[in-house]
């Protein structure tokens, strides 16, 4: 039985390795790359590498952007007296459509007993350095609202707690199971509008 060339396996692996990417559609990618003009799939190799070299993680606040501390962060127009914790950069530029003008923290995950995720491998230490050192009127924890969010919310307003800052969850409004970055801009206004009271 003939067997692929191995650069187009290992092509194929790596695409496999995307979030949402199974076997099939890695493979359809993969070909699709190499049946296209060469430049064209060259653009998007350094489009890759032009992003990773130009994008930073912001050391206050977790967020992707191109400078450190990012322009939120650097932003003295922005209320510091709440903080709104999500889960994924991609969360930040939705909370942004929807005229959120208070400060972020990005956890970089959430927890996970199944994929061994763990308040370590996340941002957790550093949310409860910022919470101790700018002293937030309100942290609003912003995680999705399916089992993983709800633990990662539930821990971290355990750790929050003698803090002594008031910690409030997303209403309702988002639907169980839903994810943050696929709502609608007016569920996700609901729901910040809405937001309840947590306790620690």
């Amino acid at each position: 039985m003939a067997t692929r060339e191995r650069t187009i396996e290992n092509l194929i692996e790596r695409l496999r390795r995307l979030p949402g990417i199974g076997p099939k559609t890695a493979e359809r990618l993969a070909f699709h790359l190499l049946r296209v003009d060469a430049a064209e799939a060259l653009e998007l190799a350094r489009a890759i590498e032009a992003a990773r070299a130009a994008v930073k993680t912001c050391r206050r606040c977790c967020n992707l952007d191109a400078q450190d501390p990012c322009a939120i962060c650097a932003d003295p127009a922005r209320d510091a007296s709440m903080l709104l914790v999500v889960e994924d950069p991609r969360e930040v530029a939705r909370f942004e459509d929807v005229g959120y003008r208070g400060r972020y923290h990005v956890l970089q995950g959430r927890l996970s007993q199944l994929e061994g995720i763990r308040p370590d491998d996340l941002t957790t230490d550093l949310l409860l350095r910022r919470v101790a050192e700018e002293h937030p009127a309100e942290v609003c924890l912003a995680t999705n609202p399916d089992l993983e969010g709800e633990g990662t919310a539930r821990v971290l307003a355990e750790r929050l707690g003698p803090l002594g800052v008031k910690v409030t969850r997303l209403a309702r409004g988002l639907p169980a199971g839903a994810s943050i970055a696929q709502v609608s801009a007016s569920i996700l206004a609901d729901a910040i509008e809405g937001r309840r009271p947590l306790p620690s």
